[in-house]
């Protein structure tokens, strides 16, 4: 019986967008994107700086209108209000108004979806807490350091508790510790059933949150799917452990010679295409078994998000 498939949380249909650079001068920001994005995904739109990431968020949070194209949050247009009340978002440089408190921070914000008091006082102390920051609830903002603004941002996207959040860049800026800790605010926020749209140009961010993933540079999709699927696709190279009779040198071997020493025997690396690879393969275990050798392993080498990700970027 076959699988039903999750329904749409993001929708991109034939996206495209132009900034005017002059009288007659325009650039193309986006080309014809169509991005789908299923409920529960924690999905990373890899790029370099200036691909066109921020210009396709601030689209799909309404806050930016397309030249063509069409995007929708949950199946409503990402334009109007109530499509709006399902996202929570942190821009890649939120400003905040650092004369407030964390409290009061939440607060504005709040009033401002149009949520009871009582709602918003309920809530404060519950995403304080789930973001590490329930000591500083009387801390002024001007007081914080990046990593602390990050985290009162995240507990403002989750105020109205969205079924969407959508993150440009959530750890730029940040050291490592900084970044480790987002990056487990991501995790733990994901195992609440949400779905997550963050940007990114750090690949190490991507595979250790995402479920998903997407790459874009110069304003055109290169590709987007199920991560693991995408590394299983293609074998690059297969990796053979061996060893040889104590007066055999695979140096002398034609087939042999590129081979590596290990502590236990040898180790040869066959790159190729995928076509011929498995043919190369066979060639070298029948030579090695010719030689009265003895194979201990045959590793396959499957691509890497980096792999895919520069592949991309051609």
């Amino acid at each position: 019986m076959a699988s039903q498939e999750k329904p749409l949380a993001i929708q991109i249909e034939k996206l495209t967008k132009r900034y005017r650079t002059g009288a007659l001068k325009s650039n193309l920001a986006l080309d014809d994107v169509t991005l789908k994005v299923s409920q529960g995904e924690v999905f990373g739109f890899l790029g370099p700086n200036g691909a066109g990431k921020t210009t396709l968020i601030k689209i799909l949070v309404g806050i930016m209108g397309a030249d063509s194209g069409t995007c929708r949050i949950l199946g409503l247009d990402t334009l109007g209000r109530e499509a709006k009340l399902k996202l929570g978002y942190l821009p890649e440089r939120p400003y905040f108004h650092d004369f407030l408190t964390s409290a009061e921070f939440l607060r504005f914000h709040g009033r401002l979806l149009g949520m009871t008091e009582d709602a918003i006082e309920s809530r404060i102390p519950a995403l304080l807490k789930k973001v590490g920051m329930s000591k500083s609830r009387d801390q002024k903002l001007r007081t914080f350091s990046k990593g602390m603004l990050q985290r009162i941002g995240f507990a403002q996207a989750l105020l109205h508790d969205p079924a969407i959040l959508v993150l440009d860049e959530p750890m730029s800026g940040l050291d490592p510790v900084g970044r480790r800790e987002v990056r487990d605010i991501i995790s733990e926020i994901a195992g609440m059933g949400k779905t997550i749209f963050f940007s990114t140009h750090i690949i190490h961010d991507v595979e250790v949150v995402c479920t998903t993933v997407g790459f874009i540079n110069g304003g055109k999709l290169k590709g987007s799917g199920n991560i693991e699927s995408l590394l299983g696709r293609t074998v690059k190279s297969m990796e053979v452990r061996y060893s040889l009779p104590d007066a055999k040198d695979p140096g002398s071997e034609k087939m042999l010679k590129t081979s590596r020493r290990t502590m236990d025997g040898w180790v040869l690396d066959i790159e190729s295409d995928v076509d011929d690879l498995e043919d190369q393969v066979n060639k070298v275990l029948a030579h090695i078994l010719s030689l009265k050798g003895n194979v201990r392993a045959v590793v396959p080498r499957k691509s890497t998000l980096e792999d895919l990700f520069f592949e991309g970027s051609r």
